[in-house]
C-alpha cells in the first residue's frame, strides 16, 4: 500500500532530522525502470540533519501507482508530532518559476518545426562513393603509420544478397563503404565513435529502438521550447528526432552520428549530424557526407592534430564550432537594430525610447523574440519574419500587428493594461499562451482557441475562464503561475515562517482536481507514522 510505504519514509526522515525540528519537507520523482530523485529535504525551523536515500520508497510509489507512468512525483510533509502528509501524480509537478505544471494530455505535444520545413533546395548528395572508398584505405594507413602496427582487420562486408537487404535507403558513400567492411567491429575509427555494422545499425533505426526519442515530455518542451539546430542555416530539419536521421556510430555515452536522409532546406542528403540523448532540442551539423568526414579525420592526422595514448588514437579533426546566434539590442541601437545579422536566432530588444522592427523583415532564422520596455513599438515587420516565440513585456501591447501570423507558436505578454487577444485567433500555429503577468480585456475569447494546447494564468485568471467561458477545447497542459511576492504583514509569526507563497501544494491541488475534474490525476495520503527519533 502506498501509505505504509509513505509512512516509512516519514519515519526515515525523522530519524535523520535535526534537534527541535517542527516540519520536513521532500519533493522527489521516480521514472522508468529504476531511476529516481529528489530536490533536496528541507527541514523547520532549523536546517541541517542527517543523509537520506529515498530510492527504495519513491520506486516502490512508482510501481504501486503503475507501471504505464512515465514519471511520478511525490512531495512529502513530516511534522515532529507524528503526522504526514504526501501528494502524489503522475501528471503535477512543480515548474521552475515558483508556480505548477499539469499535463492533462501527455501524449498531445505542439508538432515540432520540422513538420512545417521545406525539403533540400539542392538533392544532391555531396559524397562520392569511389572517394569515400579511396578515403578510408587512407584513413587506415595513416592510423598504421601513426601506431606502429597494422594488425587491426575491419569486418569483413556482409554476402552482397544481405547487404543489399540492409543497405537500401543509406547515402551513396556510406554503402559503397559496406561493400568493403562490415563496420569496425567496435574499433572506434571515427575519432572513438565504434561504427556500426549493417545488421546493428538496421536494429537501431527501427522506431521501437530509439530510446533517446521517447523521452520528451510537455515538462521538457517547456523548458526548452525552441527546438534548433548547430552548423549552417537551416541545413538540419529542427526536430528532437527524425526518422530519416540513420545512427551508424555512437559516441557510446548516448549521442551517435547520423546520415541525414531528410535535410532541412540549406542542406544536402547524406549529411551528418549529431544526435541523441544530449540533443533533444536540436541536431548538430558535422559533415557534408561521410566522405567530408573522412576527408576531415585524414587532414587532421597528416596534420599533427592526434593524440596517442595507450594504444589508443584520438583525432582532433576540424569539427563546424557553435556559433552563437543571440542578440541583444539596447537603447538608441534599437533605432536601427544595430548588429542584426541574418543568422541571429534570438533577438532581444529592451530599454529603448524607439525602435524601428523594420530591419527584421525577412530575417529567415529569427526564430525568437523578446521586447522589454519599448514604449509604443510597432510589431507589423514580425508579419515578416519567421518568430515562433514571442515575450513582451510593455506598458501597453496592441497585437493586432500579428493577425494571422504565419509561424508564431507561444506567446508571452506583460503589461498592466488590458490587451486585446482576438487578433490571435487568425494565427495558425499558436499552441501557446503565458497570460500569467498580463491584464486581459476578455478572458473569456480563450474558449474560441480551438487549437490551444497550453495555457498559463494565475489562480483568479483560471476562476474566472472557467466560471465565464470553460476551458479550450483541445488544452493539453495547463500553468498554474506564481503569484507575486507579497510581503509578509506579520513577519515574526512562528506559524507563518514556514509556508511558501501562493500557491501552495493545497491550491494547486485544487486548482489541478477542479481542471480535470473526475479524471484528476492527484492522489492526497495522510496518516501517523511512529515517532521515535522525532521526539528528540
Amino acid at each position: 500500500m502506498i501509505d505504509d510505504v509513505l509512512r516509512g519514509l516519514a519515519e526515515k526522515i525523522a530519524a535523520v532530522a535535526p534537534p527541535k525540528w517542527r516540519r520536513a519537507e521532500l519533493r522527489g520523482f521516480a521514472v522508468g525502470q529504476d531511476g529516481s530523485g529528489y530536490s533536496g529535504l528541507r527541514f523547520e525551523p532549523h536546517p541541517g540533519g542527517g543523509d537520506l536515500d529515498p530510492h527504495e520508497e519513491l520506486r516502490a510509489v512508482h510501481a504501486l501507482i503503475g507501471p504505464a507512468g512515465e514519471q511520478v512525483t511525490v512531495e512529502l510533509v513530516v511534522e515532529a508530532r507524528g503526522r504526514f502528509e504526501a501528494v502524489v501524480s503522475e501528471s503535477l509537478e512543480r515548474d521552475d518559476a515558483g508556480g505548477f505544471l499539469y499535463v492533462l494530455d501527455r501524449h498531445a505535444l505542439p508538432p515540432e518545426p520540422a513538420a512545417f520545413q521545406r525539403g533540400p533546395v539542392d538533392a544532391t548528395q555531396a559524397g562520392d562513393p569511389r572517394e569515400a572508398v579511396a578515403l578510408l584505405g587512407a584513413y587506415l594507413r595513416e592510423r598504421d603509420r601513426i601506431l606502429g602496427r597494422d594488425t587491426y582487420a575491419p569486418p569483413p562486408a556482409l554476402p552482397e544478397a544481405r547487404r543489399a537487404q540492409l543497405g537500401t535507403g543509406l547515402p551513396d558513400d556510406l554503402r559503397a563503404l559496406y561493400e568493403h567492411i562490415d563496420g569496425d567491429g567496435g574499433e572506434g575509427l571515427l575519432d572513438r565513435h565504434p561504427w556500426f555494422g549493417l545488421e546493428l545499425l538496421r536494429s537501431q533505426s527501427r522506431p521501437e529502438n530509439r530510446w533517446w526519442a521517447r523521452g520528451r515530455t510537455w515538462r521538457d518542451h517547456l523548458r526548452r521550447p525552441l527546438i534548433t539546430s548547430d552548423g549552417p542555416p537551416l541545413a538540419v530539419r529542427r526536430a528532437s528526432d527524425h526518422p530519416g536521421w540513420i545512427p551508424f556510430a555512437t559516441s557510446t555515452g548516448g549521442d551517435f552520428l547520423a546520415v541525414d536522409l531528410a535535410p532541412g532546406p540549406g542542406g544536402r542528403p547524406g549529411q551528418v549530424i549529431r544526435m541523441g540523448l544530449h540533443y533533444d532540442d536540436g541536431p548538430a551539423y558535422v559533415a557534408d557526407s561521410v566522405t567530408g568526414l573522412l576527408r576531415q579525420h585524414i587532414a587532421a592526422l597528416r596534420s599533427g592534430a592526434y593524440q596517442e595514448e595507450d594504444g589508443e588514437l584520438w583525432v582532433d579533426w576540424e569539427e563546424p564550432t557553435e556559433e552563437n546566434r543571440s542578440l541583444t539590442i539596447t537603447g538608441p541601437d534599437a533605432a536601427s537594430m544595430r548588429g542584426m545579422r541574418p543568422d541571429i536566432e534570438h533577438l532581444t530588444v529592451r530599454n529603448a525610447p524607439w525602435a524601428d522592427f523594420g530591419p527584421l523583415r525577412g530575417a529567415p532564422t529569427l526564430w525568437q523574440v523578446t521586447v522589454e520596455n519599448l514604449p509604443g513599438a510597432d510589431l507589423t515587420p514580425l508579419l515578416d519574419t519567421p518568430v515562433e516565440l514571442l515575450a513582451l513585456s510593455m506598458d501597453a501591447i496592441d497585437l493586432a500587428p500579428l493577425a494571422g501570423h504565419a509561424t508564431l507558436r507561444l506567446l508571452t505578454p506583460r503589461t498592466d493594461s488590458p490587451v486585446d487577444l482576438a487578433p490571435l485567433l487568425s494565427c495558425p500555429r499558436l499552441y501557446g499562451l503565458d497570460l500569467s503577468r498580463a491584464a486581459v480585456s476578455d478572458l473569456g475569447v480563450l474558449a474560441a482557441f480551438k487549437d490551444l494546447l497550453y495555457l498559463r494564468l494565475r489562480r483568479a485568471q483560471w476562476e474566472e475562464l472557467q466560471e465565464r467561458a470553460g476551458l479550450p477545447a483541445r488544452l493539453a497542459a495547463a500553468g498554474l503561475a506564481a503569484e507575486p511576492y507579497r510581503e509578509k504583514t506579520w513577519w515574526w509569526s512562528v506559524d507563518k515562517a514556514h509556508h511558501a507563497p501562493e500557491p501552495s501544494l493545497r491550491t494547486a491541488v485544487t486548482w489541478a482536481t477542479r481542471l480535470a475534474g473526475r479524471a484528476a490525476d492527484v492522489r492526497v495520503f495522510t496518516g501517523r507514522f511512529a515517532r521515535g527519533s522525532a521526539s528528540r
